[in-house]
């Protein structure tokens, strides 16, 4: 899929503004505010005030404060490799991995040496008639326990390896997710201060026309209630911003005070496949399906490693035996346990329950997906069809309003409160289109959620 966000289809959205320009300048302000524009800061997302395609955050940073450039590929394949639960997914696997060691040793338990002397507890016999014995006895897995044991630390490892590809997953979808809310924030905050802008010059309008008698105060006041809600607006829009880019850092594991460029620019996303082709690709290759059959299968590996250690245990022991006013004798034998009483049946019982609990699970997840593939995918269409209803369609049409609007205003016809509405109908309309778009790549997030991989076109 294109990694790529921008800022095509805001055409409109510079006619809008344009027409509100116009009536401010006929207002007479229109020499004061290009001198204003002249003199205007970098738009928010870092890119020219017209036409950049290059998408930054604005943020303060302090003298040798360190500044990291990222694009939306680069955010994920870092967050793949760096993100905190990756890194502790890494650590489970090697820890998973060192149970393999010593799982294959022959011998259950350490060899058992023991030692006894015999004195004699009559005619004060001395130490020439003191006897002795020893004796020593080891066990051994004849039955195959051992290769289960390895074949059950195995299937643990391939336990944490899933785990380890699903917890990636997941962080290529949050800084997905991050780096997306945090354009959006700039996309908003770069709209509420070109509103802003606009706004003021109304302001000042209105309250040139006040001066000269022809308007009443109530314009200006209600021209200065629009400027105050635009600048709450603008500090809403930086709060969500800082926010998004916080959690940002957090899946990228950086710095609290580490400044961060998002040079992804953004666009409409693209139209997709049909949604049978997500569906299979779901059940074929989801990281959660998968983690599922590898916990059954490490189930099997341990219900074979209890049936193997049914096997009796084969022991063999040597000794030797000196009594007093004896020959010395030596011992040399086999034992053999009889699984009689112990016979795993406990552990074998919860193993067999745990597996068919698993494969329970594996089958409704696998329906769980297919329902979530298709959902995401109908709102992913309907968002892409809602966007450009709006962009082809809505704003056109907003913006020939407004035009119409500010040329009623300028001949007189329509007093200052017609040509707020238009104008804030066409702010509301390009604010809509903005949450729809962000709506559109969330659906699409969800869609590589549920199909448990990126999704190409």
């Amino acid at each position: 899929m294109s990694m790529v966000i921008g800022w095509r289809s805001f055409v409109s959205i510079r006619v809008s503004i344009f027409a509100v320009g116009f009536a401010a300048a006929v207002a007479g302000l229109w020499c004061t505010a290009s001198d204003a524009e002249a003199q205007e800061p970098p738009a928010a997302n870092g890119a020219a005030p017209r036409g950049g395609n290059v998408h930054r955050t604005s943020q303060p940073i302090g003298p040798g404060t360190e500044r990291v450039a990222l694009s939306l590929r680069d955010a994920v394949s870092r967050a793949m490799e760096q993100a905190p639960e990756v890194v502790t997914a890494h650590n489970n696997i090697r820890q998973a991995e060192a149970r393999r060691i010593g799982a294959g040793v022959i011998m259950p338990v350490n060899p058992r040496l023991s030692v006894d002397a015999r004195p004699p507890l009559h005619n004060g016999g001395g130490y020439s008639e003191t006897g002795y014995g020893a004796m020593l006895d080891m066990l051994f897995d004849a039955g195959g326990a051992p290769s289960a044991r390895v074949r059950e630390a195995e299937r643990e490892a391939d336990v944490a390896r899933a785990d380890f590809v699903f917890d990636r997953v997941q962080a290529r979808l949050r800084a997905f997710t991050a780096y997306v809310q945090t354009q959006i924030a700039e996309l908003r905050i770069a709209e509420a201060r070109s509103a802003l802008e606009i706004s003021r010059r109304v302001l000042a309008a209105a309250q040139r026309r006040v001066q000269a008698g022809a308007a009443s105060d109530l314009e200006a006041a209600s021209a200065e209630l629009d400027v105050a809600l635009l600048q709450a607006s603008e500090a809403s829009f930086i709060r969500q911003r800082d926010a998004h880019l916080m959690d940002l850092r957090d899946v990228l594991d950086l710095g609290a005070t580490v400044a961060v460029d998002l040079t992804s620019p953004i666009e409409e996303p693209p139209p997709l496949s049909d949604a049978k082709i997500y569906v299979d690709r779901a059940l074929q290759h989801h990281p959660v399906l998968a983690a599922l059959h590898a916990r059954v299968q490490q189930l099997d590996s341990t219900e074979e490693r209890l049936e193997r250690e049914i096997f009796p245990r084969v022991g063999v022991y040597a000794g030797v035996d000196a009594a007093p006013l004896s020959p010395i004798y030596g011992l040399l034998g086999v034992s053999v346990e009889l699984p009689v009483a112990q016979r795993n049946q406990g552990p074998r019982a919860v193993t067999a329950r745990a597996r068919e609990g698993v494969r329970t699970r594996l089958e409704l997840e696998a329906r769980r997906l297919s329902r979530q593939v298709v959902a995401a995918w109908n709102a992913y269409e309907a968002r892409r069809l809602e966007l450009e209803r709006i962009t082809q369609s809505a704003m056109p049409a907003a913006a020939r309003t407004l035009s119409f609007a500010e040329a009623g205003w300028q001949a007189g016809r329509f007093d200052l409160f017609r040509l707020l509405t238009a104008a804030r109908d066409a702010l509301r309309l390009r604010a809509n289109r903005i949450d729809v778009l962000e709506a559109a790549w969330i659906a699409r997030i969800e869609l590589e959620r549920a199909v448990g991989e990126e999704v190409t076109s």
